[in-house]
């Protein structure tokens, strides 16, 4: 229908008949550009802004987070229309010329596959930043499935592009992939056991991103950032960037600090080392003069310090003990309804163990820090009321003393 109109329209222009074929290739081409170059701007002008609106719309709490997902997808959509109009009218362009018809049918085709396949890849970009926003605590990897969703698109749209550009049925190169399946396999072996490790940690909740874990063989010790496919990011507290294979977290061990963040305190278990030449019996004067002092004075009004006092073998590590635990209980800091225990240890070279195993109410950093700084201070500082010395090595300051 087109050619005889432009037949007709060349003839009404008087031009020589042997003219006709290239009048008729030349205005072909004209109109080819000229739909092109309308739909190009409708697409941009039109379709983008609109698509732009409804993405807007759908995404309304995420306007500024996800603004650069949401410009790739409408303009990944935008530019599909020109081949879309260009694929319609083909019927009608170039019949004269089949080859150059059938040519450009597939290069049509060709950028097609090209911008569908970035249109969902946009796609499973745009869902998955929108999860990683609206999750306060993702259970899902959403990495690793994004980027295994993209690969699966790329080797789907990469296997439609080699069968339209070699004018082959995608089931044929599907069954020659069969022999190539080892190839595969090896290639994509990170791929595949990470999908494998993303799911095992996913259904079993090991990690999730936030979590502190510690992986001492790849010198890993602070948060999870990013759980992808093939590589788990953990910022480390010096403000490093750890790089582990996902399937690490399923081979090797490590440690994830999730419980004591869900918990209600944060554990202190640390011990002083007593002297053991110090530990002694208190006989009823240096009690009396315990009592007296400022720091002691409601520690000895206590129910069970009364009764202890009145055995006959009162040592002063069974006071301090007792101290200790007493000064626990005051604490504010300290979550009085988990574990609270004050303990001996097995005497080493090194002196008798004291050990406190608490926790800490506030599991920040550095509070908990200085919690537990703030307890250990208290507890240095009063040993010399007790009679109670710390075991330390002697020292070449205090060799000289020895020695004069």
């Amino acid at each position: 229908m087109l050619n005889d109109f432009l037949i007709t329209l060349a003839q009404l222009l008087m031009l020589p008949e042997q003219w006709h074929n290239t009048f008729i290739f030349s205005c072909n081409i004209i109109i080819a550009i000229t739909v092109v170059f309308l739909s190009f701007i409708l697409g941009r002008m039109w379709i983008k802004p609109i698509l732009a609106h409804v993405l807007d719309k759908l995404d309304g709490r995420l306007t500024h987070e996800t603004a650069e997902e949401r410009r790739k997808l409408s303009s990944y959509i935008a530019h599909l229309l020109p081949p879309l109009v260009l694929q319609m009218l083909m019927p009608l362009l170039f019949t004269q010329y089949p080859q150059l018809s059938a040519g450009l049918s597939v290069l049509i085709w060709l950028y097609l596959y090209v911008f569908i396949g970035l249109v969902v890849a946009a796609v499973i970009d745009f869902i998955a930043k929108t999860y990683s926003l609206l999750a306060t605590n993702p259970t899902i990897p959403y990495q690793g499935i994004a980027q295994l969703l993209k690969l699966l698109s790329v080797m789907l749209f990469g296997i439609l592009i080699v069968s339209t550009a070699l004018n082959k049925s995608p089931t044929l190169l599907l069954s020659g992939l069969g022999a190539l399946t080892a190839v595969l396999l090896l290639v994509f072996k990170d791929a595949i056991l990470g999908f494998v490790a993303s799911i095992q940690i996913a259904v079993n909740n090991m990690v999730n991103v936030g979590d502190w874990i510690e992986m001492p063989k790849y010198g890993a010790d602070g948060d999870v950032v990013e759980i992808a496919l093939t590589t788990v990011k953990i910022r480390n507290w010096d403000k490093t960037i750890t790089t582990v294979p996902t399937y690490a977290l399923i081979s090797d061990s490590f440690k994830n600090w999730r419980g004591m963040q869900q918990s209600g305190g944060r554990r202190i278990k640390r011990a002083i080392n007593i002297d053991i030449n110090t530990i002694r019996f208190i006989n009823a004067e240096e009690l009396e003069k315990l009592g007296q002092q400022q720091q002691l004075k409601d520690f000895f009004q206590l129910p069970d310090i009364k009764t202890l006092l009145h055995s006959n073998d009162v040592t002063n590590i069974a006071l301090f003990r007792h101290y200790v635990r007493w000064r626990l209980t005051l604490n504010k800091n300290i979550n009085q309804e988990m574990t609270l225990i004050v303990r001996q240890l097995q005497p080493t070279e090194v002196g008798l163990p004291v050990e406190i195993y608490c926790f800490s109410a506030d599991k920040q950093w550095a509070n908990y820090e200085g919690i537990q700084a703030d307890i250990f201070d208290r507890l240095f500082a009063i040993l010399p009321v007790f009679d109670l010395a710390v075991f330390q090595r002697i020292s070449s300051r205090q060799e000289m003393v020895v020695r004069h």
